[in-house]
């Protein structure tokens, strides 16, 4: 069997759903047919990409290998489909192109601009790394990008393409709800030197080696136990205390898990706003700051954690001091 996007899809589904039944619902299908699809699937990539566990399925490795790799494959796909459409529209019927990476914020963008009327319709394309939307935007794929650095590792823009800092915010701590570091409010990093980790790949812009050496200094190097850029089987992971794992202000709430800012702030990642000089913000690059700085608040005003980080701060983030 030849594997075809939308065999691609249905691995995707499932991961998503961490379930085959929740998948099938969602893709209009039934349990036992969706099975035998996957097994199908496994076949024909030579191995198996999923197992069960107690709450679902997981990828394993080689599973996590292969949705890396569908994932851009779909993307690709989706952009194909959409710079067919922006050349057969004309000007403004356009539609405009978000990149961001993941996370709400580049949702809440779109839904500001399409909000906004200025344009037709608003596609939005999700990628690991800030250097690859960089990439996109400059090569006119994307007309702007949601992208983030870090301390020692400042994203340069290409040529025809302008960047301009949104803001910084800490690096927290996703653990167990009932680790007994989550009874505190906040959490010494040198503590958690003995703790096993769940770490995504390099995203090529300087995570997660700035995290690795956050921990360098406060003087241990991390356990990395476990490999992952899916969001269920990391919050599942997290949740059964396999692990623990630094993350944006933003992520996630669910049962079972506790979000704690880090002592002293030892690190900060910083949200910037990327554009194509000669695309659809050329010209109007004000309207697409405002949305962003808007899309940013919204995104984070969401963080129960975030907020009682701020309210014992006492005073707002400097997004180019806290880069430095």
């Amino acid at each position: 069997m030849d594997v075809e996007l939308r065999h691609l899809r249905v691995v995707c589904a499932v991961a998503d759903a961490g379930s085959i039944t929740r998948a099938a619902i969602g893709i209009g299908s039934t349990q036992p047919a969706l099975t035998a699809a996957v097994q199908r699937i496994e076949r024909a990539f030579g191995g198996t990409l999923f197992v069960r566990g107690r709450e679902g399925v997981v990828p394993t490795a080689f599973g996590e290998c292969v949705l890396a790799r569908a994932r851009a494959v779909l993307a690709a796909a989706d952009t194909m489909h959409r710079d067919a459409a922006r050349w057969l529209a004309d000007g403004d019927e356009r539609p405009v192109a978000l990149g961001g990476i993941g996370g709400s914020m580049v949702v809440e963008l779109a839904d500001r601009l399409g909000d906004s009327g200025r344009a037709q319709a608003v596609s939005v394309t999700t990628e690991f790394s800030p250097s690859r939307l960089l990439d996109l935007v400059a090569g006119g794929q994307l007309d702007a990008a949601v992208v983030a650095d870090y301390p020692g590792h400042v994203l340069r823009a290409a040529p025809g393409v302008a960047l301009r800092p949104l803001a910084a915010q800490p690096v927290f701590v996703a653990i167990a709800a009932d680790h007994p570091a989550a009874h505190g409010t906040e959490i010494d990093l040198a503590d958690l030197a003995a703790e096993r980790w769940v770490l995504g790949p390099s995203d090529g812009a300087g995570w997660p080696e700035c995290f690795e050496e956050a921990c360098a200094r406060a003087g241990f190097r991390p356990r990395v136990a476990h490999r992952s850029t899916e969001l269920r089987p990391l919050q599942r992971l997290i949740a059964a205390g396999r692990a623990i794992s630094p993350c944006q202000v933003t992520f996630p709430g669910t049962p079972g898990i506790a979000i704690r800012s880090l002592t002293g702030d030892p690190l900060w990642m910083r949200y910037l706003i990327a554009w194509n000089t000669e695309g659809a913000f050329g010209e109007n690059s004000a309207a697409l700051i405002a949305a962003a700085e808007a899309a940013y608040r919204s995104d984070t005003d969401s963080s129960h954690a975030y907020r009682r980080w701020l309210a014992r701060r006492g005073e707002p983030v400097d997004a180019r001091r806290a880069i430095g």
